[in-house]
């Protein structure tokens, strides 16, 4: 259900919310600051702005600085810190200062305002301190302290840089993840719409632009349509009636034209073009601050219309624009679309696209499948908006399958063959790509090389391919998806290329069997079948007809390419997320903290065991609690400096052992260990745990990476022999995840050393 969606997408965007709220909480009181905020930059480096700028309640305010503007602002673009010891009212750069100040009941007494910079000494982000705070001498109670932030307090600062650096890069990958998704969820209520109503393309005007506007949180928007006919845009607004633009004039008619984006941040007035949107808004008595415009295409690149989104609203509880406050721009209005919005507004276009596509092609359709369009339509739609309403992989897979499967039946009454299927190239992996049903008649992705056999003639030739005797040949083009075991046999066969406009292979159609004009329906197979299979008129009929099944075959590519890209993200970022949201929420009890990080670096890294070790300074050594099989812990200990793990806590650098660490010069120890216990230790990745200000805390230890799938645990009878999944190795992507995943075990930990 939406709600549920809508629930899902809160709690993914909270999860990012609450891990930067408590790394800027640990720098607030790291540096004894009152009030703590951390910018980030936004990918156009535009603007600053932050998700995490504590009030007195604690709840979220939506701040952004544009790059140059304030003192926050004045960091980002210089690079260096300002830190204003007193009197931040008298300096010069403090005018926002004092504005926040007054909306929020508050006075910023002292300031430290400190750039993040990545390895290539670009800004990342900014970290503003407000009001050094010290305990009273008379009562204990914390005091503004005079003359603020010191010398001391830049060094400790500076020294948590780099762990501070990859968490927020970490974070704003996730958060542009999420963001995707919106897009997705936001579609997915479009398309339910629609499922809902005729299919009026005025209807789906008001429809799909009103969830584009609640997406991008937008003050207005528009879905303008190109009329080939006419050679220009229209739309129809509420009061308004039908609205014509040229196609070249305007900012929508320039996006038209030229079929690029086109975003004017915060204040459009300073743009060179913006004369006609001054005028406009007199006329209106509207302020129009910031504008997106997004070009909408069809799959083979035809102009379908323009997306215009006008005024970035800053998130909150805002009321509407009054026309009695023109020309004045509320606090509200001072906000600007950017690239993560126009990445967002991408994705949404192409579903549009695809929607739009098939509404105008239902025709064609009807052709295809032999039935009415609305219900053609209504069925590609349904299917459509299942696969994006409802959670995971599997249910996108089996969407997709409905899809190709309606498409492919339709075929089948068309031409008189048996069976069709279809096969959509996937240009990444230059393999030939279908959903096919398996043996328990569960969708099945099948996969054909295009290097070779009759796919790789194919896909140079781009010719059509027909026989009669397919028993003939042993081809993976022929045979797969066949149910050989059930008695099947192909008397006649035929592979039609799709070829884009561009002269590239879309797809291959393979029809199999051709059958006799009213064939009985209680015949054989065999009875049943054209003894001259295939004719040229058939390869002609389909050549005929190839421009319309090429939008439709590119429609399931473009699908399937989304959902590899969504199973890819979530392959990436959810073992991260859910590792990072497990560390975050550990109470303060030392075993259960632990072990929960234990199990957390565990699942992450898909390691057969895993291990916190603590160090004890004082004692020079570290320490672990292991559990045992009666449920108990028994402490071991690691002298610092022996061993693998105590090699790392002495140099403070990662430790990556692949398969298989018996060749590893040093592994005497791990061979000795190994055979007191029978257990076979093939692949090592050691890491350290740094506290903020970048003091050793311990070492996470995993113990041999497994390959993916559902093996057995390690069976001490088996030692010394290596089982095939353990066979394996930690590879980068593992190392980086724990670089992540020891960041935040280092923000927690020190509250429960």
């Amino acid at each position: 259900s939406q709600t549920d969606n809508d629930s899902e997408d809160q709690s993914s965007a909270q999860s990012v919310y609450e891990v930067l709220r408590d790394v800027t909480a640990k720098i607030g009181k790291l540096l004894s600051a009152d009030r703590t905020t951390i910018f980030l930059l936004n990918d156009d480096k535009t603007e600053l702005w932050s998700l995490v700028a504590q009030n007195e309640a604690g709840e979220f305010l939506d701040i952004q600085v544009r790059i140059g503007e304030g003192i926050a602002g004045q960091v980002a673009l210089t690079k260096k810190v300002i830190n204003i010891p007193d009197n931040v009212y008298e300096d010069p750069r403090s005018e926002r200062v004092k504005d926040t100040d007054r909306r929020y009941n508050y006075r910023t007494e002292n300031m430290l305002a400190f750039p993040i910079l990545d390895e290539e000494k670009e800004v990342v982000a900014v970290i503003q301190l407000l009001n050094k705070m010290q305990p009273s001498p008379d009562d204990g109670q914390l005091v503004i302290k005079p003359r603020g932030f010191t010398r001391l307090d830049l060094e400790r600062l500076a020294k948590c840089v780099v762990p501070i650096r990859r968490v927020l890069e970490s974070l704003q990958s996730c958060y542009k993840a999420t963001k995707k998704l919106r897009a997705t969820a936001a579609l997915a209520e479009a398309t339910r719409s629609l499922d809902q109503i005729n299919l009026d393309t005025k209807a789906i005007l008001q429809r799909v632009m009103n969830t584009a506007k609640k997406l991008m949180n937008a003050d207005r928007s528009t879905l303008w349509l190109a009329d080939n006919d006419r050679g220009d845009l229209w739309t129809e607004l509420p009061g308004r009636g039908e609205i014509r633009a040229q196609i070249g004039v305007g900012f929508v008619g320039h996006v038209a034209k030229t079929r690029e984006p086109m975003i004017i941040p915060f204040d459009l007035y300073d743009h060179p073009e913006a004369e006609n949107a001054k005028k406009i808004d007199e006329q209106t008595k509207y302020r129009t601050c910031s504008l997106l415009c997004m070009p909408i295409l069809s799959p083979e690149g035809e102009l379908l219309g323009v997306t215009q989104l006008v005024n970035k609203r800053k998130i909150g509880d805002y009321p509407e624009y009054a026309k009695e406050d023109w020309p004045h721009v509320p606090e509200y209005f001072k906000a600007s679309f950017d690239k993560n919005d126009r990445q967002s507004m991408q994705v949404f276009n192409e579903r549009v696209g695809v929607i739009l596509q098939f509404v105008k092609t239902h025709e064609t359709l009807k052709q295809l499948a032999q039935i009415e369009p609305r219900e053609a339509i209504h069925k590609s739609l349904a299917v459509l908006s299942t696969a994006l309403d409802r959670n995971g992989d599997e249910a996108l897979y089996s969407s997709l399958h409905n899809m190709l499967s309606f498409f492919s039946s339709s075929m089948t009454k068309l031409f008189g063959a048996d069976k069709a299927h279809i096969f959509i190239l996937s240009e990444a992996e230059r393999e030939l790509w279908s959903m096919l049903p398996g043996a328990d008649n569960t969708p099945t992705e099948v996969r054909i090389p295009t290097n070779q056999g009759i796919a790789g003639t194919i896909m140079v030739s781009k010719t059509v391919k027909a026989t009669n005797k397919p028993r003939n040949f042993n081809d993976p083009l022929i045979q797969t998806g066949i149910d050989q075991a059930g008695g099947y046999v192909i008397h006649s066969l035929l592979l039609f290329p799709v070829i884009s406009q561009q002269g590239a292979l879309v797809g291959i159609i393979r029809l199999l069997n051709r059958l006799k004009p009213n064939p009985l329906r209680d015949a054989s197979l065999v009875d049943q079948v054209e003894p001259e299979g295939f004719s040229q008129e058939d390869a002609d009929r389909l050549k005929e007809r190839a421009n319309a099944f090429l939008p439709i075959l590119q429609a399931f590519q473009s699908f399937h390419r989304e959902i590899r890209t969504i199973e890819e993200q979530r392959q990436a970022i959810d073992p991260l997320y859910q590792a990072i949201s497990v560390v975050s929420q550990s109470s303060g009890n030392q075993q259960e903290m632990l072990q929960k990080v234990m199990q957390a670096a565990k699942k992450l890294t898909n390691a057969d065991r895993s291990t916190l070790w603590l160090i004890d300074q004082h004692r020079g050594i570290l320490w672990t609690q292991i559990p045992q099989a009666d449920g108990s812990l028994m402490e071991a200990r690691v002298p610092i400096g022996e061993g693998f793990v105590g090699m790392v806590a002495k140099t403070g650098q990662p430790l990556n052992i692949p398969f298989d660490l018996y060749k590893h010069p040093s592994s005497h120890m791990a061979r000795k260990i190994d055979q007191e216990s029978h257990y076979r230790t093939c692949s090592l990745l050691c890491m350290p745990v740094l506290s903020a200000d970048g003091e050793l805390l311990g070492v996470t230890q995993l113990v041999n990476k497994r390959k993916l799938g559902n093996y057995e645990d390690y069976d001490p009878s088996d030692w010394p022999n290596v089982p095939d999944f353990f066979q394996a190795s930690f590879d980068e992507k593992d190392q980086k995840d724990m670089e992540i995943f020891n960041n935040q075990v280092g923000v927690v930990l020190p509250g429960v050393m």
